[in-house]
């Protein structure tokens, strides 16, 4: 009988770790299409507006299904609210503005890409908030990952590393990536315990404040921006998939498998963003973006690999 309970135990939590790696997966390809959007359409749409008209679009989209949950939960939540705050700041406020910025001054396979830097930048900050001291086989992963990203902004020539000049949307995507790894590491931090379509919920209510100063900076000093019926459909995909899905997905990815394992799903951006890039803005892939992603997915794989729980999760049913 406690065979029996432990083997059903047993599935239920493999099963639980399976669908916490697919929602992964669907998030990454979620996100690509979403830097594919953001190249195709910035010359129209300003990126802070952008920004902000998705989330008040997953905002309302949400609030039916979330308010009263955080009503409910309010005594729980009142104390975390600065916390929250910033972790708003981060993911709502401040990384997508940064990608969408980034989208005007370099290509799409180029956002992807430098996005495979998120697990370096997780383990790091991981190592100085959470304590996860890198191990050795971690370090090596890490190098050969930032050879590969290397590889791509010198164009497949390391000595250009002399005189390299990064362009001004590589340098946002860099930030970004530094924006993202912070949030999904004091995200596991927090641990708190919120479904995560409660948590998304008060991410983008606190987040929205900060990007509507933006988008009135934005507005004065840069461009004017609202939507249009030309634009709804773009909107209506930002609101649903890379937004409300993809963020309730990595919420759950980060709490189930923790941020450094997540975090590793990153390397399959780049694939699913060079196959959009190609198929519809005609990019070109050359071979230093084919080297260089492949050396961020062996780094990343060498990384984390032996990671705890990744064992468990590969593990068959049996």
């Amino acid at each position: 009988m406690t065979n029996t309970v432990t083997a059903d135990s047993t599935s239920t939590n493999n099963r639980i770790l399976w669908m916490a790696f697919l929602g992964l997966l669907m998030t990454n390809l979620f996100w690509a299409i979403n830097a594919i959007l953001a190249r195709g359409f910035m010359p129209e749409v300003a990126p802070i507006a952008m920004n902000l008209f998705r989330w008040i679009g997953a905002f309302i989209l949400l609030t039916p299904f979330a308010l009263p949950r955080v009503i409910k939960s309010w005594p729980t939540i009142r104390p975390h609210l600065l916390p929250l705050s910033g972790l708003a700041i981060l993911s709502i406020a401040l990384y997508n503005s940064l990608l969408y910025v980034a989208a005007n001054f370099t290509t799409a396979v180029n956002i992807t890409l430098i996005n495979t830097l998120i697990p370096i930048a997780t383990l790091l900050i991981a190592w100085r908030v959470l304590g996860n001291r890198p191990r050795l086989m971690q370090s090596i992963g890490m190098a050969i990952s930032i050879l590969g990203v290397l590889l791509i902004l010198t164009k497949g020539y390391l000595p250009h590393l002399l005189s390299l000049k990064f362009s001004q949307g590589d340098l946002f995507m860099i930030t970004a990536v530094v924006v993202w790894a912070l949030f999904t590491v004091l995200l596991k931090k927090m641990s708190l315990k919120l479904p995560a379509i409660t948590v998304l919920y008060l991410l983008v209510m606190l987040g929205l404040p900060f990007l509507m100063i933006g988008y009135a900076i934005e507005a004065v000093f840069f461009k004017f921006y609202l939507p249009s019926l030309e634009h709804l459909s773009l909107f209506a995909y930002l609101w649903v998939f890379p937004s409300i899905l993809a963020y309730i997905f990595w919420t759950n990815g980060v709490v189930r498998l923790g941020p450094e394992s997540a975090s590793l799903s990153i390397t399959l951006m780049p694939l699913f963003g060079a196959i959009l890039a190609i198929i519809f803005l005609d990019e070109s892939i050359y071979w230093f973006h084919i080297v260089g992603g492949l050396c961020s997915l062996v780094g990343m794989l060498l990384a984390l690999l032996p990671a705890n729980k990744l064992p468990t999760i590969f593990k068959l049913n049996t």
